[in-house]
């Protein structure tokens, strides 16, 4: 029934279930989230970490060092001071969620605890060339892609209401 089913063109339907194969990192996923958060609240005035902190639910301790780092790679720009704050350094349409994965994991070190001839002949390289073709995917993901998807879903720039009270 399986073979029949691929033959035919169609997964079975145990292929397209959503399995939690590989565990993304907490510092990708935030810093993803930052700079999306900054690309739909961004305005003339800088986007604040502490307002981004606030929306996402990122721990101010990991954003501020996560936001360092995208600044330090140029994805975004940092300002100082009371009204300081962060903003995309280029054009949404030119900052690719690879850009920002490889920014906050390039100096990961791949730890290899797999000593079997059939992990490292096969598992880890299958693994590999996984990773590297949803690295390809990524790249073709723009910041701009990710903001029409979050319209497309209703969610919006921040904007904040003034509350008007009439006596």
């Amino acid at each position: 029934m399986v073979q029949k089913e691929a033959q035919e063109g169609s997964a079975p339907q145990e292929l397209n279930r959503k399995v939690n194969l590989f565990k993304v990192q907490k510092k990708i996923i935030y810093a993803i989230e930052a700079v999306i958060d900054i690309a739909l609240n961004a305005g003339p005035a800088p986007v604040q970490n502490e307002a981004i902190a606030n929306r996402q639910g990122i721990p101010k301790r990991y954003l501020e060092k996560t936001l360092q780092i995208l600044v330090k790679n140029k994805i975004l720009i940092g300002s100082r001071g009371p009204k300081g704050g962060y903003s995309l350094a280029k054009e949404r349409r030119k900052i690719r969620i690879s850009d920002v994965i490889n920014c906050v994991s390039k100096d990961d070190k791949v730890v290899n605890n797999f000593n079997s001839s059939l992990s490292r002949k096969i598992v880890i390289p299958l693994l590999n060339d996984i990773s590297i073709k949803c690295m390809q995917t990524f790249n073709n993901i723009s910041i701009e892609d990710v903001c029409r998807i979050a319209k497309s879903k209703n969610i919006q720039k921040n904007i904040s209401k003034k509350v008007d009270f009439v006596i």
